[in-house]
């Protein structure tokens, strides 16, 4: 292919799409059932999806058809066009799983982040902070959960759960599945997907006995913000840890070694047996909100106060989860099967993953915002350098600013 850029296509600053078209031919497998009448295959479909994934205007079928005429991209499709009707049928039918290896592949090759504060250094395993957010379906869906729209009981909206499993470290989408009526809660469909060796950072719906024991039994660790009535035993012959003085700053209240006891947690008895290991009990006082905090943890050997911090990072996901529901125009999804929705979410992953490993930036807005405008051919990549680099020097001269007002406040205290 030519190196001119009115030959190059969409995206030409990482030219995704053609990565993205080497990738699937590598990772994703031929289609096991193909038929001789068929002409849409898998790989066809995840191509098209990631070109519309770029162009958030294209959140319907019809407009997804339309995009799939497109010179620059249907040169990269093995169909004249990617009808809707032949694109829902498609979606129903395919298997997510065989999408999976590519994800795998993509992850491994995310680079070892330095941690963004040297408390946290200590902690040296991956860091993933885990939530279930809720996605609308373009109409009624039995497989779907049923939610109620507004007041009236009579109008109701099929929404499904995504899963999400995000690196806090690379702010990256490590993992994900879909959840529809009947699947439980977002503990016990987080139990399908644990991984090796991580810190578990999750909310209060994590309070579930199965869940905490699938993560230790892993080899992994958690950290869970305890519900007001999940209660604890102190251990009687272990006295509550001294604090020191970053843990004070930091607004620990206590630190104390506990035990899950049944028979104090009757609301979580369906959910088995709690782990039967030595845990750790950290409250932090929320200043903001005017309570307390308890936090949950079988991490043993690193202060309070890291306790409390990596709590903290747990916001990130929700900021994640915000930035794929309103600038990823992610909120309504194009398919109304549970492959297809599955579907859906994988390509955002992996066109995550390509921007990471492309750009060497974490997916946000503004780098969504530069590739959408050299898709449709409104931006360079040396534009595209620029911005974000200036975005970049407004960021640094803000945290030194913030910095500086910080200091002065304090240095006025001391002379008061």
């Amino acid at each position: 292919m030519s190196d001119e850029p009115d030959k190059i296509g969409p995206l030409k600053c990482v030219r995704l799409l053609d990565t993205f078209s080497d990738l699937i031919d590598k990772h994703v497998p031929d289609d096991p059932d193909t038929h001789g009448n068929r002409q849409l295959h898998l790989s066809d479909t995840l191509r098209v999806l990631m070109a519309a994934f770029f162009n958030p205007t294209a959140r319907s079928l019809r407009l997804i058809e339309l995009l799939s005429q497109k010179q620059r991209i249907n040169e990269r499709l093995g169909v004249r066009r990617v009808a809707r009707s032949t694109l829902s049928d498609a979606l129903a039918q395919f298997d997510p799983e065989r999408i999976r290896p590519l994800i795998a592949h993509l992850r491994q090759q995310l680079p070892a982040l330095q941690r963004i504060d040297r408390d946290l250094e200590s902690i040296t395993r991956q860091l993933i902070a885990a939530d279930g957010s809720y996605f609308n379906l373009a109409g009624d869906v039995t497989w779907a959960m049923s939610c109620r729209r507004g007041n009236n009981p009579d109008h109701t909206q099929s929404r499904v759960r995504l899963n999400l499993q995000l690196n806090i470290d690379s702010l990256l989408p490590i993992d994900c599945d879909v959840s529809g009526a009947g699947d439980g809660s977002e503990a016990a469909a987080f139990m399908r997907r644990i991984h090796k060796d991580a810190v578990y950072i999750v909310d209060r719906n994590f309070n579930h006995f199965g869940f905490l024991r699938a993560v230790l039994e892993k080899g992994s660790s958690v950290v869970v913000r305890l519900r007001s009535d999940t209660h604890v035993e102190p251990l009687v012959d272990q006295p509550t840890r001294v604090l020191t003085g970053r843990d004070t700053e930091l607004n620990i209240r206590t630190d104390r070694l506990v035990t899950l006891g049944t028979l104090l947690n009757t609301r979580h008895r369906r959910n088995g047996n709690p782990p039967t290991q030595t845990l750790r009990e950290v409250v932090v006082w929320d200043e903001k909100n005017k309570t307390e905090i308890r936090l949950l943890t079988d991490i043993l050997d690193v202060p309070a106060h890291v306790i409390g911090m990596l709590y903290q990072l747990r916001w990130q996901i929700e900021l994640f989860l915000r930035w794929l529901k309103v600038f990823a125009a992610m909120e309504h999804l194009v398919s109304f099967s549970k492959n297809g929705v599955t579907i859906q979410f994988y390509v955002a992953v992996i066109a995550c993953l390509l921007m990471y490993l492309n750009t060497g930036r974490r997916p946000g807005k503004y780098l969504l915002f530069e590739m959408q405008m050299i898709a449709c051919g409104m931006s360079t990549p040396e534009e595209m350098s620029t911005s974000l680099a200036r975005l970049d020097r407004e960021r640094e001269l803000a945290a030194a600013r913030a910095k500086k007002k910080a200091t002065e406040k304090a240095l006025s205290k001391i002379e008061k």
